[in-house]
């Protein structure tokens, strides 16, 4: 049996995880709070397998709620539920010791993985925030020769322009569209200061992007 702590400061959210959570006879909510504080009280007495957490809690904040009750109790995996999706707050859930982070947006049946996968002490995220992820890691280790970071979009946008396909089949060929494949252009020839393809061309070559 996985005990689960919720801890949500909307009701509504409590009950409707509470709910989808009943559909596995191996998951038992345990308990739920509304705010930080209590989420920390519960989690030191009970001692959960795994607490879903929100971020914008009153009194105490998700992300301090989260560092506290690994202190506390670091058997307890700690999943982030939250409609928040930046690099920051990811960093921050992670360094706080959270190894799950799902977004409310997510189908149903992410949730019960993710509680699945941390209840194994496996992590889990979502798939949105596992890209962000493997950006940011691209970013502080996938640097060029001139030190100049480009996310895996990027970089795979400037390749392909540099092997002569156009705006149009990028986006084709990547499954988005034609605005978001200029944006990705725009942005790596503005920190690359390329004026032409013909440029472009000339650092993919440099860069082992494609074949000379």
């Amino acid at each position: 049996m996985v005990r689960i702590l919720l801890v949500d400061n909307h009701v509504v959210i409590r009950c409707g995880l509470r709910a989808l959570l009943q559909t596995r006879s191996s998951f038992h909510v345990c308990a739920e709070a509304s705010n930080g504080r209590e989420a920390i009280d519960l989690a030191t007495q009970k001692k959960p397998d795994v607490v879903v957490i929100n971020v914008n809690l009153p009194v105490v904040g998700g992300i301090e709620a989260t560092r506290q009750i690994r202190r506390a109790s670091p058997n307890t995996e700690v999943l982030i539920y939250t409609m928040e999706n930046n690099n920051d707050l990811i960093r921050a859930a992670i360094s706080a010791g959270a190894r799950g982070y799902v977004l409310k947006t997510a189908p149903d049946e992410q949730i019960l993985e993710a509680i699945e996968a941390l209840s194994r002490h496996n992590p889990f995220y979502s798939s949105s925030v596992s890209e962000k992820l493997l950006n940011e890691l691209t970013m502080r280790v996938g640097g060029d020769s001139n030190g100049v970071h480009l996310t895996a979009r990027e970089r795979e946008i400037l390749r392909l322009i540099a092997e002569g396909h156009r705006g149009k089949r990028i986006a084709l060929m990547l499954g988005i569209s034609q605005k978001t494949v200029e944006t990705h252009r725009a942005a790596a020839m503005r920190k690359l200061q390329l004026q032409s393809v013909a440029q472009v061309v000339r650092y993919a070559v440099r860069e082992k992007l494609i074949q000379a």
